[in-house]
């Protein structure tokens, strides 16, 4: 077991498994001081103090330790070498590995007031294991909503609807990478949770859910068509109507496609005003009736 030294203490490592760079380094949340926020802007929090962002203190840290501690809270264990590699690619191993030892010494001695947040050994290094990272409460929220059978915890689905773009105006690729492979868990938690809220007939909720997913991704056809059929349940034909036209225009002018033909078949026998006829025709024999 290697140690680590931080703010002149030296502590246990307890080995963590790599993620292998491609799948999410979850940790339970352990009760810990420090929280670590990754969807939206960057920022640490630690417990108590002044100046607290969401009742916590926000900690101000430099470029190079802020990419380093949101590599490893993404990627999990990793190899020196792998992550001075990554956060570094344009230079040799050599400056890399350099660059790598700056930012470890500024952690460590220009910000002895904070909590130990690495575990090092001579080849690897990660993430504290008691930092609570907001990225992997999003991962396990999102993996409980596309798996849910029944009906979700009302925290989890928050979590999912409430979540962020992850470090928006970061263009590193490990973050690019990252970054889509979010956006597509969101997509999917959202899919399964505006489907839960619909066939709980809590509609505006459904329609909250949908729309989130298409404020994520525009032409994200099963959220359109969640809104759609939701409209229709709703009783709003026209509402259906008109945003599936609003899709299918939307469609034709980015890809020069058409919406699948379940979406077609969906809308169909309400297109040209027929819906609308048929519902004036109900509406009236259920007047001469009540007459």
């Amino acid at each position: 077991m290697g140690s680590f030294v931080a703010n002149g203490r030296r502590d246990a490592v307890h080995p963590a498994t790599s993620t292998g760079g491609g799948a999410w380094a979850v940790r339970k949340s352990s009760g810990s001081d420090v929280h670590l926020h990754l969807l939206g802007d960057w920022f640490l929090t630690v417990a108590g103090g002044e100046d607290e962002l969401d009742g916590r203190p926000a900690v101000e840290l430099p470029s190079g330790p802020q990419h380093l501690i949101a590599y490893l809270a993404l990627h999990g264990r990793s190899a020196r070498s792998l992550a001075a590699a990554t956060l570094w690619p344009d230079h040799t191993d050599q400056v890399a590995a350099g660059r790598l030892r700056a930012v470890l010494w500024r952690l460590r001695h220009r910000h002895a007031d904070l909590p130990p947040l690495l575990e090092i050994s001579d080849t690897s290094l990660s993430l504290a294991s008691d930092v609570v990272v907001d990225v992997h409460s999003f991962v396990t929220a999102a993996g409980q909503l596309i798996r849910c059978t029944g009906e979700p915890d009302e925290d989890t689905a928050a979590t999912v609807l409430g979540s962020a773009e992850l470090l928006p105006g970061w263009y590193d690729d490990w973050v690019l990478a990252a970054r889509e492979r979010l956006q597509q868990l969101r997509l999917g938690a959202l899919d399964a949770l505006s489907g839960i809220r619909r066939a709980q007939q809590r509609r505006h909720e459904a329609l909250q859910a949908a729309f989130a997913a298409t404020g994520i991704e525009p032409l994200h056809e099963s959220a359109h068509r969640t809104i759609a059929l939701t409209h229709l349940d709703n009783g709003d034909i026209v509402e259906a109507v008109q945003h599936y036209k609003q899709f299918r225009a939307m469609l034709d002018s980015e890809l020069g496609l058409p919406p699948s033909e379940q979406f077609t078949n969906l809308i169909q026998p309400y297109l040209n005003g027929s819906g609308r006829r048929r519902s004036r025709r109900s509406r009236g024999r259920g007047r001469r009736v009540r007459a």
